[in-house]
């Protein structure tokens, strides 16, 4: 937290009075008692057990949990630990609480204690408006946490900033996953890479037992390594050395070398796209998840704009490692941004390749208005869109490109056929019929919805696999009487070829918007994160929603 000011370097101070000096018996410094001390560590479950300290004052020993909790962000289950050296009042005690899990990869899959997880994560740069990287107080700081979680992430990656070891502990307490990394040096030479790996251990050694970190992050986007990896070998090298360095630290989590691209040697192959077509970002999501496609364009200037490959070796296996995206997002408008989230985020889940994917990002932070809430955590107007919809266990693909923020399709003047899927990371399969109805323009979120107009047959999701599509009937869709202007009647629109129909790059905005079809309020299959109970609240998409029978499973 903020520190006091210390005093002005030209105030007069009152020199200190001299003590007269004395003779003392010499006592080792508090912590470092001798060889041979006892040391006793118990669990607040009961185990206990008593070690003794070696040569250098260091006791080791593994405290066995007879039938261990799990920590999970279903069930952030932690244990206390009371460390004791000494006796009576003159005891030395430590109290740390840490919890029990297993994060690992299987293949191009994450698991947590065993079963498969998918990361919805968030970008978070942890600024305040007046405060800089310190928060205004403490409420505010873990407050953060709640946010995220509201807007349905189940991960936040903490950018560049060792975060407060306070928010670290209600990310254990709360349930958040979190993706720690440090800060990046600008510019590259061996002197700097030093010293960027010289924060390691510290790292490490405050961070490491918080079970809220599932992931670590080293270089960010070849900062600091003057983005050339491909292009040299000592840049390269200094990823790799820096990656060994924290696996030598810490064997317990994945480790990202390098986020965004040119990856050389890492635990995770992620990549950073910021795409403004949505058309555009469909396609080139597509073939990065089959493959086809290894490289991206990323702008590193206002007229400066390069090719990068996810690979930054020619050796690094093209199968094998969990891909994740972790940073895209578009717009200048609230409204854009939250028009991206909801049609980029669709075609992130479209592909079960894929890990996980992290929104940029949580809030704005000074000359970035990126935020899904502005620098003061306040909600921006998402023009409808819903995050924590978007976010949820299971949503809706809709095989269409949408025409413009705002305005998804014309209304139609005929109805026409949609295809839809269903992405469900649940622990079991989820079944029912997805219903639509169309509702007026501007209906607030949440408002009770009409009955439905169309339904489809029953369609069943695997757990982490699309399900393969069912067809939707979108009925036709009149506008309102004209007003005395002379303005039409109706507004016919030739039916959509969602497949295959790319947006029209700027539409002519029409006199009167477009109406859109929003979700009846309704049941959708999986659980409730927080609470691990079914959750019927929740709409599962943007316009529809998924109807669930009372016997589904």
């Amino acid at each position: 937290m903020a520190r006091s000011p210390r005093p002005h370097p030209r105030r007069l101070r009152r020199p200190a009075r001299r003590q007269p000096h004395r003779h003392r018996r010499h006592r080792p410094p508090r912590g470092r008692r001798p060889a041979g001390a006892a040391v006793t560590a118990a669990a607040d479950t009961g185990e206990t057990i008593t070690l003794t300290a070696d040569a250098d004052g260091v006791a080791k020993g593994r405290i066995e949990i007879r039938e261990p909790r799990l920590w999970s962000p279903a069930d952030p289950h932690l244990y206390r630990v009371e460390i004791r050296t000494g006796e009576g009042d003159a005891a030395d005690l430590v109290t740390a609480a840490t919890g029990l899990r297993r994060f690992e990869t299987r293949g191009e899959e994450l698991h947590l204690n065993g079963e498969r997880i998918y990361l919805r994560g968030v970008l978070d740069q942890g600024y305040w408006p007046d405060t800089g990287l310190t928060a205004p107080d403490a409420p505010a700081l873990l407050r953060d946490l709640e946010l995220a979680r509201g807007l349905g992430y189940n991960l936040v990656r903490k950018h560049l900033k060792f975060e407060e070891p306070l928010w670290l502990h209600e990310a254990d307490r709360t349930g958040m996953l979190v993706w720690a990394e440090p800060a990046c040096p600008s510019r590259f030479s061996p002197e700097a890479a030093a010293a960027f790996e010289a924060q390691l251990p510290a790292m490490v050694e405050r961070d490491g037992n918080h079970p809220s970190i599932v992931i670590w992050g080293l270089y960010n986007e070849e900062w600091g390594l003057d983005w050339d990896i491909p292009g040299s070998p000592a840049r390269a090298e200094a990823a790799v050395h820096a990656y060994e360095r924290l696996r030598e630290l810490d064997a317990t989590r994945p480790i990202v070398e390098n986020s965004g691209w040119s990856h050389v040697r890492t635990d995770l192959l992620d990549w950073h796209y910021y795409e403004p077509s949505i058309a555009g970002w469909k396609d080139a999501v597509a073939r990065l998840a089959s493959g086809e496609q290894e490289d991206f364009p990323v702008r590193l200037g206002p007229d400066f704009i390069v090719d990068k490959s996810l690979y930054g070796d020619a050796s690094f296996p093209r199968a094998g490692v969990p891909i994740i995206n972790s940073e895209y997002g578009e717009g200048f408008t609230s409204l854009e941004r939250a028009w991206h989230l909801r049609w980029e985020t669709q075609e992130l889940r479209r592909h079960d390749r894929f890990a996980g994917y992290v929104y940029t990002e949580f809030a704005d932070v000074e000359h970035e208005a990126a935020g899904l809430l502005d620098a003061d955590r306040r909600p921006k107007d998402w023009g409808g869109a819903v995050p924590a919809d978007v976010n949820a266990d299971t949503v809706l693909v809709l095989d269409l490109v949408p025409l413009a923020a705002g305005a998804d399709i014309e209304p139609p003047a005929a109805p026409f056929a949609l295809d839809v899927h269903v992405s469900h990371h649940g622990p079991d399969a989820a079944s029912g019929t997805i219903q639509a109805a169309w509702v007026p323009a501007g209906t607030p979120v949440g408002t009770a919805v009409p009955q439905a107009q169309t339904t489809t047959d029953p369609v069943k999701a695997e757990p982490f696999r699309l399900s393969p599509a069912v067809q939707l009937t979108v009925p036709a869709r009149e506008t309102p009487a004209a007003s005395s202007s002379g303005s039409p009647t109706t507004r016919a629109a030739p039916s959509p070829a969602p497949t295959s129909t790319p947006p029209r790059p700027n539409p002519e905005p029409p006199r009167r918007p477009p109406r859109r079809i929003r979700g009846r309020p309704g049941p959708r299959p999986g659980l409730s994160p927080a609470t691990g109970a079914p959750d019927p609240g929740r709409r599962s998409g943007t316009w529809d929603r998924i109807d669930m029978p009372p016997d589904a499973t």
